[in-house]
């Protein structure tokens, strides 16, 4: 076995250690993933997080694991191969499962296993049984041939590898309980008190009614001045608008009958002007003019149109 891997690694010493580049010194991330095959019961690659909530992901190979330490994995990046995804198909990434067996019981979780860091191959799969199950509590191991099939949520193992399974860990006692928080009545020695002093719960309660019912009137009140408020507000407002647009519409008509007043002067002014320059009464009579005398008669021939009229003395 390579002096770089130590013995008896379980899960624990993968997940959330730091993934650093052997040739670089720079780091891929933390490993959120360890992918195992279901059928061989091998781990076949590690996935590592990176970027911005953690949205770029890098997978690598377990041939690629140079040395596993107590803070962090180092990865040659350097002997890194086309197609991982190819190589990781078969896979499922290997966390906390739910343990059946194949007479449809639950029997507990998944929580750990262990694997043989040299060439990937898990050991055994750690347990704990739920209450009910008919195991004592602990940590159980069980062994790998036993295992029936896998998914990403449950895994099935048969009945009797389940009831043959070791105990690998006693469980661990319960925390105690922390102490109660003191409370402000708790600091009253009601044991002390003497009845007649003890409040009656019913008084108590008739007089939350009472405030609630009170409170509720000063708040109908309230909202009754102010609506009544808000509406004499508006209507001053409103008979202020009304007299504004009043004003300005008398004002407006006034300056209308003050430039009708004005065209119709100037107009009657141009009129006076035009009509001074005409002849008027005796001058309207000019001596000068020709006359017609209309005791004159021409003649015309009906027969020749063409001749000159004949006057008549």
């Amino acid at each position: 076995m390579n002096e770089s891997f130590p013995q008896g690694l379980g899960k624990r010493n993968l997940l959330n250690h730091l993934a650093i580049n052997l040739d670089t010194a720079d780091e891929f991330g933390p490993i959120t993933e360890v992918w195992v095959n279901g059928r061989t019961h091998q781990i076949q690659g590690l996935g590592c997080s990176s970027g911005l909530l953690g949205r770029q992901s890098q997978r690598f190979l377990w041939s690629q694991v140079a040395s596993i330490g107590r803070d962090g994995v180092v990865i040659k990046a350097g002997a890194m191969t086309e197609n991982i995804d190819q190589h990781l198909q078969d896979c499922v990434p290997l966390g906390d499962l739910e343990l059946w067996s194949d007479h449809g019981d639950r029997v507990g979780r998944i929580t750990d296993y262990r694997f043989d860091p040299s060439n990937g191959n898990i050991l055994q799969y750690c347990f704990v049984p739920e209450v009910g199950s008919g195991f004592a509590p602990g940590v159980y191991g069980l062994d790998p041939l036993g295992v029936i099939s896998a998914s990403r949520r449950r895994m099935m193992a048969e009945e009797g590898a389940l009831r043959q399974a070791p105990m690998v860990a006693v469980a661990e006692p319960p925390s105690p309980e922390p102490p109660r928080p003191r409370l402000p009545f708790d600091r009253i020695p009601l044991d002390r008190l003497p009845v007649d002093r003890i409040p009656d719960p019913r008084r108590s309660w008739e007089s939350a009614v009472d405030n609630t019912r009170d409170m509720g009137h000063q708040v109908s009140e309230q909202f009754h001045d102010r609506r009544q408020k808000l509406q004499t507000e508006a209507q001053q407002r409103r008979q202020q608008l009304q007299a504004e647009a009043q004003e300005r519409l008398g004002g407006f008509l006034g300056n209308v009958k003050k430039q009708t007043r004005h065209l119709r002067k100037q107009l009657r002014e141009t009129v006076s002007d035009v009509t001074a320059g005409l002849p008027s009464g005796p001058r309207l009579r000019d001596d000068n003019a020709p006359t017609i005398d209309v005791e004159a008669m021409e003649l015309w021939s009906e027969d020749d149109s063409d001749q000159p009229p004949s006057r008549r003395r």
